[in-house]
């Protein structure tokens, strides 16, 4: 059934999740994990922020080697056939207190965001739907602790950490006793300065967590989901964007208009909504075999696998410059990462609640689809069959009541003609 929306115009997918007659396809690789009886679905371009965090690496890396070493070499030993070793120094730095912090930052933020995006569950054997949804915690503010703040505490131990390393280099014409003295004194001030903003940040962020939004599971029938697919048009200044939406979500009980939990993902066009859908279908009626499996583009074993294949089918010169790029984002690392997010952090958090209700069932108990469904999916699949579509049929219940209508007038024009 089509409605329009102030926003664009919708198709919706229900009341009940009947065959579409497209073909399944995971478009836009939503199917994270794939059971017997459960699917995850998970969107986020893990492998891409891998990629960016440790692209940090190797900007420090590069930075010191042509930087720092190039100019060493560059400079040449001086008269007394020393090397100067400020610029390598200078370099190291530099990258340990700028590179450093920034890859780390966006590894935690990456980590975060995984934590933060928990899947959507769909058990076949129970035919229930898991939809997560966050319910909002207190408003807390770590005491002492904001902005001006965190740049002096940042400030300060970059200082000290610059001071303890380059004092070797910039006091080389004191006595060495003098010298030593500087770096242990710098050194003891480095540790009570970790060790003070450390215990903070650790008691804080404890005490934060408690008041952290809490992750919950809202539990629905399969039957009952609502799904529908999104066309609108987002205009903007000198620009304007068409973004199709597949959408499933669990009503409010007192407000069916609107959404307890919800779950999307841009399929980029109808037609593409359809085959996803068709894919998460399939899987709760027919099947894990019906459904396809998770891509594997993130995990290590495919990266390894692309690699052997481009040495096969590249010559050296392009083969070097995909190891070069390869290296610059570390891909092998990023691999590992992303690996480890999908299989270990993704699946942490989740509550104990969950993994009870995704435990497996015997086959007695397992639920079964309704008659309704079973003879819906029976009456559109003979109406695929003569050449109709699931976008021109209309809404089930006028659907439904035409084609009984049809049926009666069938009837009657038989005892006419007897």
């Amino acid at each position: 059934m089509r409605r329009t929306t102030q926003e664009g115009r919708l198709l919706a997918l229900g009341p009940a999740p009947v065959a579409t007659g497209e073909r399944a396809a995971d478009v836009n690789a939503w199917i994270r994990r794939k059971t017997e009886g459960w699917l995850d679905l998970q969107n986020g371009n893990l492998l891409f922020g891998a990629e960016f965090s440790l692209m940090f690496l190797s900007l420090s890396l590069l930075s010191i080697g042509f930087l720092g070493f190039g100019f060493m070499f560059i400079v040449g030993p001086n008269q007394f056939g020393h090397w100067d070793w400020e610029a390598p120094l200078f370099m190291l730095v530099g990258n340990l207190l700028i590179s450093l912090p920034w890859g780390l930052y966006m590894h935690f933020l990456g980590n975060k965001a995984v934590k933060e995006t928990p899947p959507m569950r769909l058990n076949r054997q129970r035919r229930e739907v898991a939809m997560p949804r966050w319910v909002e915690g207190k408003e807390f503010k770590l005491p002492f602790w904001n902005e001006n703040a965190a740049g002096f505490a940042y400030m300060l131990i970059a200082f000290t950490i610059a001071a303890t390393l380059y004092a070797p280099v910039g006091l080389e014409n004191n006595p060495p006793e003098y010298v030593q003295s500087v770096r242990d004194y710098l050194l003891i001030g480095l540790v009570i300065e970790v060790l003070v903003v450390g215990t903070y940040l650790y008691f804080a962020l404890r005490l934060k967590k408690k008041h952290d939004p809490k992750l919950v599971y809202e539990i629905y029938p399969w039957e009952k989901l609502v799904a529908y697919i999104e066309t609108r048009q987002d205009i903007g200044p000198g620009l304007m964007a068409t973004h199709t939406v597949l959408t499933m979500a669990i009503p409010k009980p007192d407000d069916p208009e609107s959404a307890l939990a919800a779950a999307s993902i841009n399929v980029g066009h109808e037609t593409a909504g359809l085959a996803q859908w068709e894919c998460i279908r399939q899987f709760m009626e027919n099947g894990p075999e019906a459904c396809p499996d998770p891509k594997e583009d993130e995990t290590l074993a495919h990266y390894k696998a692309k690699c052997h294949q481009a040495r096969k089918e590249m010559s050296l010169l392009p083969w070097l410059v995909k190891k070069l790029g390869d290296w610059f984002f570390q891909r092998y690392l990023a691999h590992i990462i992303t690996e480890r997010r999908i299989k270990t952090l993704a699946l942490k958090s989740l509550p104990e609640e969950l993994k009870a209700w995704s435990a497996p069932l015997p086959k007695d108990q397992w639920a079964k689809p309704s008659e309704a469904l079973q003879g819906l999916n029976q009456q559109l699949t003979r109406a695929y069959e003569r050449g109709l579509k699931f976008t021109q049929m209309g809404s089930v219940s006028g659907w439904q009541a035409g084609r009984e209508e049809k049926q009666q007038q069938k009837r009657g024009r038989g005892r006419f003609r007897a």
